[in-house]
């Protein structure tokens, strides 16, 4: 059995306060500030806590008054901190080496499931330099979210290999979303960083161990209840993004148990937007619903048996590569007929994969080059935003080297990409036709992944840029 899983010897972290060569943003000597909606309620003759909004004149209750059974009972309001909601066991409090005792629970998933805030905040300890570990001298990657809700989030274990390898060799590209540093705000929902096992759990299967710490660090409560009760993002969306704490129901009679209000299949909100038939996450007053009401109507998105579109996941090789495939054929560029070849072009896409059909189209018709020697098209891995941007030139017959690419007075196009960057050709011409543009920031974020809305979005953009001629 797994360690993380059963609660047996596994330790959890080098030591006890944040590790060395870490930068802690708050002040020296910040002490903790505590949430005013935690009051004190009085359950079957036994004393309790439990989280419900309260006046700001009302007194916090102190963490550190929490007896154990207490603990076990509050209900943060939060989003799950992955994607999609996963089995765990309920381990807080287990014993652990050093007559220590787990403050965490471990949510098992595979490496590079992303990590998502789960509440508004600021992220901190964020391992930048590549620290190795005391307890196995390989690099460990952990992110404590200091949450404006006056709590702090506690994520161990990041992803520190390879994606495919148990190397250890992955570095903070793998660990960590683009672009996070120390002090960087973060919205609920946003991606902070992937699972792995980093740290002490290389010996373990990939898991975040999430810790809730209410009032600040150190302060740990039993997160199973509020974990339980946390909507996922889709949920959460799909509800009209709604204050947290009005999807999180208030715990029944006896104070142990939680349930959380899922959202309908099909809804009208009051602002009146409604849920896309067929679809329970995405809804007409979505950002992206326009863009993705013309990829639905031309078939480049197809409704699935879940009924879900998961706009927020990222997009990996081989779902960019059907849906710039079905893109093409919505608008007749290419011989779709004829571009597969009579068997498989790449070793690890077999003909029972979901997408070997379109992948072999998109081979045959130059769209996307393997991986490694060539012999390989890593179907699951990420795509990037410089790929993606190289693979939309070559779907559609553009220019790359033309003499008419060119940053304008010698000054870069983006912030983020030299003029010999090795995709600054297509990145100059997806932008020049508005089928890509960068951040406020002026920055492109080549590297950054790409979600599905984004990708269904660039679609739409090219299918619009098709019709014009």
């Amino acid at each position: 059995m797994n360690k993380a899983a059963t609660g047996s010897n596994h330790k959890e972290r080098d030591l006890a306060q944040p590790p060395r060569g870490f930068h802690s943003t708050a002040p020296r000597g910040r002490r903790p500030h505590y949430p005013v909606w935690v009051a004190a309620v009085l359950l079957v003759g036994a004393l309790s806590l439990l989280v419900f909004p309260m006046a700001q004149s009302e007194a916090a209750v102190a963490p550190e008054t929490l007896s154990a059974a207490a603990s076990d009972s509050v209900v943060v309001p939060i989003l799950f901190p992955l994607e999609e909601r996963v089995r765990w066991t309920d381990t807080f409090g287990a014993a652990r080496s050093g007559g220590r005792s787990h403050e965490g629970q471990d949510l098992m998933a595979p490496k590079m499931t992303p990590i998502l805030a789960v509440v508004d905040g600021t992220v901190d300890w964020l391992n930048l330099t590549g620290q190795l570990s005391s307890y196995n001298n390989l690099p460990y990657y952990n992110i404590l979210l200091r949450g404006d809700d006056g709590n702090d989030y506690f994520y161990i274990h990041l992803n520190n290999d390879t994606p495919g390898t148990d190397d250890a060799m992955g570095g903070v590209e793998y660990a960590y979303a683009p672009g996070l540093k120390n002090g960087s705000r973060v919205q609920m929902g946003d991606v902070i960083g992937y699972v792995g096992d980093s740290g002490n759990a290389e010996d373990c299967g990939s898991h975040l161990h999430f810790e809730i710490h209410l009032g600040g660090y150190k302060h740990p409560i039993n997160a199973h209840e509020s974990l339980k009760a946390a909507p996922t993002l889709a949920e959460w969306v799909a509800a009209g993004r709604p204050p947290i704490a009005a999807m999180v129901a208030t715990p029944g009679s006896g104070g142990a148990t939680t349930t959380t209000v899922r959202p309908p299949t099909t809804t009208t909100t009051t602002s009146g937007a409604t849920a896309v038939p067929g679809f329970t996450d995405v809804r007409t007053d979505d950002w992206f619903y326009n863009d993705f009401a013309l990829a639905l109507d031309e078939k480049v998105v197809t409704r699935s048996a879940d009924q879900r579109f998961r706009p927020y996941s990222e997009m990996s090789r081989a779902f960019f590569a059907v849906y710039l495939v079905r893109t093409l054929a919505a608008t007749g560029v290419g011989s779709m007929s004829s571009a597969a070849g009579g068997g498989p072009t790449f070793n690890d896409v077999d003909t029972e994969y979901w997408a070997y059909e379109e992948i072999e189209i998109a081979a045959g018709l130059g769209l996307v080059l393997g991986t490694g020697d060539g012999s390989s098209y890593s179907p699951e891995a990420k795509i990037t935003r410089a790929q993606m941007a190289t693979m939309i030139c070559r779907a559609l017959g553009l220019d790359v080297n033309g003499e008419w690419i060119a940053s304008p007075d010698g000054e870069p196009l983006y912030k983020d990409i030299p003029g010999d960057y090795w995709a600054y050709g297509a990145i100059f011409v997806v932008n020049h036709y508005g089928l890509m543009c960068g951040d406020t920031n002026g920055c492109f974020r080549p590297l950054d992944n790409t979600t599905r809305a984004q990708a269904i979005t660039v679609m739409a953009r090219i299918l619009r840029l098709l019709e014009r001629g």
